[in-house]
């Protein structure tokens, strides 16, 4: 089986993550907070995210080796998945939970889950986390992928002062894009396979 590249599978779970289209979200969160009491809670709930992450990640593999779900199956899965997530991102629905923020500090909800670790990350680690071979790698990633998106966070004003919504927006498009052509090639892949052991 052939694994993706550390960089490729970094890129692809930040880009789930979407920081980026989370800054106006984050913003809107950290409202009259101080700039001590944000790095607190953005370091606790990055910290909550990515133990979520780890636990798909490790439950991935031995979900699907019980329910004896092939690599075919899952390539296709995951080709899928990354399309459908890349739609959502390109065309976003009003009545995202984004429009709809909770008021107070975020605990858990909505920043950890499900800004940043939401459903569609949670289940691409558990589907690449069966299809790596390498556990070490896909924990790097995780890692990486984290690391990038609170850094991100770290200097969302910033960003948005500088890119502005428009900034944001385009980049976050970008993105979008960038996981319709990983998506495709997940797909194409399992396709591939599947000719190539039923064909």
């Amino acid at each position: 089986m052939e694994s993706m590249s550390l960089f490729s599978l970094a890129i692809m779970l930040f880009f789930i993550m979407d920081p980026i289209g989370n800054i106006a979200s984050y913003l809107t969160l950290m409202k009259g907070v101080t700039p001590k009491r944000q790095l607190f809670l953005l370091l606790r709930e990055m910290g909550i995210a990515f133990l979520a992450m780890i636990i798909f990640n490790y439950l991935g593999d031995y979900i699907f080796t019980i329910l004896g779900i092939s690599e075919i199956t899952v390539r296709i899965a995951s080709g899928i998945i990354l399309f459908l997530i890349a739609i959502k991102i390109l065309f976003p629905s009003d009545n995202s939970f984004r429009s709809n923020l909770p008021k107070g500090e975020p605990f858990i909800v909505p920043l950890a889950i499900p800004l940043i670790a939401g459903p569609s990350l949670l289940a691409t680690i558990m589907l690449f986390s069966s299809l790596e071979a390498s556990g070490t790698l896909m924990l790097i990633a995780i890692v990486l992928s984290t690391l990038a998106a609170t850094f991100v966070f770290l200097i969302a004003p910033y960003l948005h002062k500088f890119l502005g919504n428009n900034g944001l927006l385009a980049l976050e498009k970008l993105m979008g894009m960038v996981l319709i052509l990983l998506g495709i090639q997940r797909l194409a892949e399992g396709i591939k396979l599947f000719v190539a052991v039923y064909g």
